[in-house]
């Protein structure tokens, strides 16, 4: 679906440009009943920043045509909510196209060429509050005449609060988020290849203090950070590079308790097509695809093995036929630079056919194939008895734990059983 959530500044104005709507495409499959976790991603509220927008409407097609090809993007649309606003600023993304490093709305307030709010620091979380902002309104970082003033701001904040839970009704800087707490929220710009995190007060930095300086649930935050980076090379922190304050990613967890990332991404604002085909959209794309299959539980399930590799045969099988699934269980994937992030030896594998355990499966053990599950990577193979398995395509998944018990993200394959009769 495709939803209208606001209006942009021009849109509202009187006597300027027309404007545009702020629209979120939202993908699921409707036929499964919820309630499902949610991935937001937003793009383009950085008008120059063009990589963002495409980035996400890359991923869009990519499941929308991999669903019922590719058993993850199938299970994913299933079983979660994406949900893409393409476009926080329409209009500054309008001025942009035309070949102008435009970073802020298009807020007229009389400051001549270099008019517009920073909607990226006009969030109403200790707006202001950090020094990572300007108050000057012709400033590139003008944070506007009051927190939430601009109506793509106000757009962008409402919808956060309709999609997800509010999981921190306490909104300081020093009370934890529970770890059973859904949704992820991921903020597109570009560029440097870093992945960051609130607070915005903190520079780039490791959770090598305590809150307030650094979130309360910092290390959870780094966790994901540090899976996205190994699939990406992105340097993974908590914080800002600089003191950002009003931001996105702080307002999302300041405010509901939901970990926001800003993903800084390529190597310029107007990146070249060939670099971003070549190397920006691919390292976007697998950090998306691990992103969407860990919003249920993003605090907890990061400091799992990733299941890699699962395998089944590609040709049908008949019902009653033995068939062996494989997967390598990994806890080492992560990007840590600091050299901090714990790896456990794979305590555990296991496979749900067809109906995963939210919704009532019942889980297959999978054995270690050298016999004991002591190392931090391991293979864990099955042997499925197909007795009894419904004509058709089924839908393996397959998840590890280590020792510390920490189950981690679902990879999943499909096996297809045709009876002969």
């Amino acid at each position: 679906a495709l939803a209208d959530i606001g209006d942009s500044w021009d849109k509202l104005t009187a006597g300027g440009q027309p404007g545009y709507d702020l629209l979120a495409l939202q993908l699921t499959n409707s036929a499964v009943a919820g309630p499902k976790p949610v991935l937001l991603v937003s793009a383009a509220i950085h008008a120059r920043e063009y990589t963002t927008a495409e980035a996400a409407l890359r991923f869009a097609e990519w499941l929308v045509g991999a669903y019922g090809l590719d058993a993850d993007a199938t299970w994913v649309l299933d079983h979660h909510e994406i949900h893409l606003v393409l476009h926080a600023n329409p209009d500054g993304s309008k001025i942009a196209e035309g070949g102008d490093l435009w970073r802020k709305n298009r807020h007229n307030d009389s400051c001549g060429a270099s008019f517009g709010v920073d909607l990226n620091r006009n969030f109403n979380f200790y707006w202001g509050a950090w020094g990572g902002s300007s108050g000057a309104s012709c400033d590139e970082t003008y944070r506007g005449t009051a927190a939430g003033s601009e109506p793509e701001t106000q757009a962008v904040a409402a919808y956060m609060a309709t999609v997800f839970t509010d999981w921190r009704p306490v909104d300081d800087l020093v009370t934890p988020v529970p770890d059973n707490a859904s949704g992820i929220y991921v903020d597109l710009h570009s560029y440097a290849n870093q992945i960051l995190s609130a607070w915005g007060q903190t520079p780039s930095a490791t959770c090598s203090g305590a809150p307030p300086s650094w979130p309360p649930n910092c290390a959870q935050i780094l966790r994901l950070g540090r899976k996205w980076a190994y699939l990406s090379g992105f340097d993974p922190r908590v914080g800002s590079l600089y003191a950002v304050d009003g931001s996105t990613k702080d307002y999302s967890y300041g405010r509901l308790g939901i970990p926001g990332y800003t993903w800084e991404m390529g190597s310029d604002f107007f990146e070249s097509c060939s670099s971003f085909t070549s190397a920006v959209l691919p390292d976007t794309l697998a950090m998306l695809k691990y992103a969407m299959r860990v919003p249920r539980t993003p605090y907890q399930t990061p400091a799992g093995p990733d299941a890699v590799n699962v395998a089944a045969p590609a040709l049908p099988v008949a019902p009653g036929d033995p068939v062996g699934i494989t997967a390598t269980l990994d806890d080492t994937r992560y990007l840590d630079p600091d050299g901090v992030e714990p790896s456990q030896p794979i305590a555990a594998a296991e496979l749900y056919l067809d109906t995963p355990p939210w919704a009532g499966g019942t889980p297959i053990a999978m054995n270690a194939v050298d016999g004991t599950f002591n190392s931090t990577v391991e293979a864990a193979t099955v042997t499925l008895d197909t007795t009894g398995y419904a004509s058709g395509r089924h839908l393996l998944y397959v998840r590890g734990r280590d020792s510390a018990n920490n189950w981690g993200a679902f990879s999943a394959v499909f096996l297809t059983v045709i009876d002969p009769a």
